[in-house]
């Protein structure tokens, strides 16, 4: 057995009025964002690169992926989409248990997806999500309670990586890196 690398980029800046034609779609700092994180990850091995199938996953996932050195599987999926997975929720009041509890098995069956050990050698995967399950996943490979994912912030545009050894034990190496982004360019929102 190997080791599989995570790296979890968190989406660029996008807009959030939701009467808005525009709206999920990067702004043009998030597009500058997604093409920094890319700059500074183009020399890595990835294997594969997995992404929400948000319109602002996408997006990010798209300008990433013209960064890269060479082309690699891209694949979306579903379980990789933002989330909200206890209540209560501060910003979300309305939010119900049954919503929260329904957002939490989509992100218990990611992790168990993708943090788990290779069957051989060393793997290096890009996913790039939310702030919300990004959060879910470092609380869940540290071993806390999820309930405290809600007090973890989360840069757009940020890294996050977290090693899997071959037993299957987490261990997060870096979280919400955003040596690549100058201070004004940072965003939480």
């Amino acid at each position: 057995m190997g080791m599989r690398i995570l790296y979890l980029v968190r989406h660029g800046h996008y807009h959030m009025e939701s009467d808005s034609a525009k709206y999920g779609q990067l702004t043009a700092l998030g597009r500058r964002q997604a093409k920094r994180v890319g700059r500074r990850l183009a020399s890595t091995g990835f294997h594969v690169m997995h992404h929400s199938d948000m319109l602002r996953a996408v997006e990010t996932a798209e300008i990433i992926a013209r960064q890269l050195d060479r082309a690699i599987p891209i694949r979306s999926s579903k379980l990789l989409r933002e989330g909200v997975p206890t209540v209560p929720c501060p910003w979300l009041p309305n939010l119900t248990r049954a919503e929260a509890q329904r957002n939490r098995a989509r992100m218990d069956a990611a992790y168990e997806r993708y943090f788990k050990p290779p069957r051989s050698g060393q793997r290096e995967e890009l996913i790039v999500a939310h702030a919300n399950i990004i959060r879910y996943f470092v609380s869940c490979a540290m071993g806390d309670s999820v309930a405290k994912w809600a007090r973890i912030s989360l840069t757009q545009g940020s890294l996050t990586v977290i090693a899997v050894g071959p037993s299957g034990r987490a261990m997060l190496t870096s979280f919400n890196d955003v040596g690549h982004l100058p201070p004004k360019m940072c965003t939480f929102l």
